[in-house]
């Protein structure tokens, strides 16, 4: 059942996005999946405190996988990585808990506002999603019909010869 609802919302919400996204900037699925692992590397950092030894320990190790993901975003975004089924799964049920929560403390005391948590589960999201996708169809041109017509039915100049 986990596994329909992954293919469910890969499917619906995030491949939509990331399909009009890839062909609007020319961008593959696999640098939109870099990108994102760079921004959730950075809603990290965002999150981080330094009250204990602990937190500074967990502190410099976000940092250095922050600096390792823009790295890596810089130099080589359209290398194809491998997509894990295991881990997209689990921040899909980590993101359900966290939009569980979220309900159940707006219901309670009122809508308290997103959290760094939420934007980390949506790049996350986002950048796993992105390497399922196979191949990214060509951009589709719509043209206007009324520009159409018009262009064709525009009269040629007529050329009129000097008089001799």
């Amino acid at each position: 059942m986990i596994r329909r609802l992954d293919l469910w919302i890969g499917t619906r919400l995030f491949h939509p996005p990331i399909i009009w996204l890839c062909q609007r900037i020319g961008m593959t699925q696999f640098a939109v999946a870099r990108y994102c692992w760079m921004l959730a590397a950075w809603t990290l950092v965002m999150r981080i405190s330094f009250e204990g030894v602990g937190d500074w320990i967990f502190s410099v190790l976000i940092v250095l996988v922050t600096v390792l993901e823009t790295w890596r975003a810089a130099v080589m975004p359209n290398v194809p990585s491998q997509r894990t089924d295991g881990l997209r799964i689990n921040i899909l049920l980590f993101a359900i808990f966290d939009v569980g929560m979220l309900i159940v403390v707006s219901a309670r005391h009122g809508f308290p506002g997103f959290r760094w948590g939420h934007a980390w589960d949506l790049f996350a999201l986002t950048a796993e999603y992105a390497k399922t996708i196979r191949t990214i169809p060509p951009r589709k041109r719509q043209q206007n019909r009324a520009a159409g017509d018009a262009s064709r039915m525009t009269v040629n100049p007529v050329r009129v010869s000097p008089r001799a």
